[in-house]
């Protein structure tokens, strides 16, 4: 399986690529320090101890696309990582993950689980501090 993207949207799963989200990411932060408005951003992945084919990586991509609002940056930043980008706190984040893997454990694909989590942008962080505390953050793993 080969992980491909164009600059703005990833091959596969049509979903952004990575530089695009890291631009809206910096972009949000620069709004957010104007307005004081939380910005929180997520990851997401598919986790399975059998194959993971890419049926499984487009449904996944369709669910995270209609688990979210249209204005929430959502991206294919890894083989099976995802990451959305929210306007909105942890407690928002955590509800929304939540749904996603109630969601998931409906119309997903049996034994792939999803693991999460979520870091909330802090006053004056720079992108890449705020992506490598989102890296150290323990996962939340639901498994079906």
């Amino acid at each position: 399986m080969n992980f491909e993207h164009d600059g703005l949207h990833d091959s596969l799963t049509r979903l952004a690529a990575p530089p695009y989200f890291y631009e809206s990411l910096r972009r949000e932060i620069a709004i957010a320090n104007r307005t004081g408005a939380d910005l929180t951003v997520i990851r997401l992945i598919l986790e399975s101890d059998t194959p993971i084919y890419g049926a499984t990586i487009i449904s996944f991509a369709d669910l995270i696309t209609n688990s979210f609002r249209l204005e929430d940056s959502k991206a294919r930043l890894g083989h099976f990582e995802f990451g959305v980008l929210i306007n909105g706190g942890e407690e928002l984040s955590s509800q929304l993950c939540e749904r996603l893997v109630a969601r998931w454990a409906i119309e997903g694909t049996p034994n792939t689980g999803i693991s999460y989590a979520f870091a909330k942008y802090i006053e004056g962080e720079e992108a890449i501090s705020l992506i490598n505390r989102l890296d150290d953050q323990i996962l939340i793993r639901r498994e079906f």
